[in-house]
């Protein structure tokens, strides 16, 4: 199958300044620039997309992820090689570039979509699905100065969408509108893949990897690591992050003082570690690392869409960093709403169990039966800690993301099973 993408040996790199010159006596010493020291953005970076394939590029902050896609979207140009691109590209990174705030949603379609290469005959024949996807029928002769955000992200996601592109550029996971909408938007963005759509998407979601991609490129500090099969680079991905925690661990136990050593291992459980940067924030001792987690449905498959009520299953796997046969651990779950409220929180030691023997490595199951949320956006968190609970040895309050749905309209965060009655008759 042909290459759609195809770069070839790119590199990129930025100036930063330390202390740029105040006074025009410093300008012209220094000749007008401060000191300042170069950084790769990405350096010496190759591979190849082929047509129709859905490939994740992923990697840490600053790896270099959405540098590469700028380039490939001809917002940014590389410093050396080259990127060749065969077909029409529709980007997701920058929505809204090219809007006009005082002209209307509906004139900023035209000149949108014109800048996507549509004609203006081309354009007058979507604009209908155009707007009905937008859901802004009643406001689209209002200039877009007078929109909220999202309402102005929703308009260019579906001038986006309606353009026929054969690539589609997605720089992280699309939070536009209300639920509803994300989800139509996600439906749309699978569909598209469904017709042979290129697709490059920039993620830190495992789960987005397993279940979108047929192919994924990891980036780390400006440099390609490796590129394979999904799972494959999930695993070599989740590998290389718990190393490098091993490594701040270790580097902060040697450079401790001699005077401080008994303090800091009383502390221990309170120094952050934030290095499985995918995962949300986290703390602990490290003798037990969680490196990936699913959310399963009824079938077994891993999403983060359900409607209330379903059954649920959440897998997460670990492994052990001290004596695995000397540990034991209280496993704890917690759910929260996307505003923090809390909702449910049980561990093992409250539900009667004594401290769990563990492997070396080895998955745990938290099962949730018909999970009688009310629609919404929730994280569920995960602890693993000692039988007294009073040492955590990973903690993470933001695990994962799943968004509930509901034919039921009930307002907050349970979706309770009910009946109205009035004058002895049920309503």
């Amino acid at each position: 199958m042909e290459a759609v993408i195809r770069a070839e040996h790119v590199s990129k790199k930025f100036r930063l300044y330390f202390d740029r010159p105040l006074t025009l006596k410093e300008r012209i010493v220094r000749g007008g620039k401060g000191d300042f020291k170069e950084f790769y953005a990405l350096k010496d970076v190759s591979f190849e997309i082929k047509k129709g394939s859905t490939v994740g590029l992923i990697g840490q902050n600053g790896s270099g992820k959405s540098t590469m896609l700028k380039i490939i979207n001809r917002t940014m140009f590389p410093d050396a090689g080259m990127v060749s691109i065969e077909g029409k590209v529709a980007s997701l990174i920058e929505l809204g570039a090219g809007f006009h705030p005082e002209l209307s949603g509906r004139e900023n379609i035209y000149t949108n979509a014109t800048i996507f290469g549509i004609t203006k005959e081309e354009i007058e024949k979507r604009i209908p699905d155009i707007i009905r996807f937008s859901e802004l029928e009643e406001f689209i002769d209002n200039p877009i100065r007078t929109y909220s955000s999202g309402m102005y992200a929703r308009l260019a996601f579906a001038v986006a969408i309606h353009v026929d592109a054969d690539i589609l550029l997605v720089d992280e996971i699309l939070g536009v509108g209300d639920l509803n909408f994300q989800a139509k938007c996600a439906n749309k963005i699978y569909d598209m893949k469904k017709q042979g759509t290129t697709i490059l998407v920039v993620t830190h979601d495992m789960g987005t990897i397993d279940r979108l991609c047929d192919y994924g490129i990891w980036l780390d500090h400006g440099e390609k690591l490796d590129e394979g099969e999904p799972r494959y680079i999930q695993n070599r991905y989740l590998e290389f992050m718990a190393g490098e925690q091993d490594t701040r661990k270790k580097l902060e136990k040697d450079t401790q003082s001699k005077p401080q050593e008994k303090a800091d291992e009383e502390n221990a459980d309170r120094i952050a570690l934030d290095q499985i940067t995918h995962l949300g924030e986290h703390f602990g001792t490290g003798d037990m690392l969680i490196t990936a987690v699913e959310v399963l449905d009824e079938k077994g498959v891993d999403k983060r869409s359900f409607q209330s009520g379903e059954n649920v299953r959440v897998v997460v796997s670990y492994r052990t960093q001290a004596d695995a046969e000397q540990l034991r651990v209280n496993i704890g779950l917690e759910i929260r709403s996307k505003n923090g409220v809390y909702v449910y929180g049980i561990n093992t030691r409250r539900d009667g169990s004594e401290g769990l023997p563990v492997k070396e490595s080895g998955t745990i199951e938290i099962e949730l039966s018909k999970l009688p949320l009310a629609e919404g956006t929730y994280t569920i968190g995960v602890a693993l800690g000692n039988q007294e609970e009073s040492v955590s040895y990973d903690h993470y309050d933001k695990l994962a993301e799943i968004k509930i749905f509901s034919a039921n309209a009930a307002m907050g965060v349970v979706d309770l099973k009910h009946r109205f009655w009035m004058d002895s008759r049920e309503v």
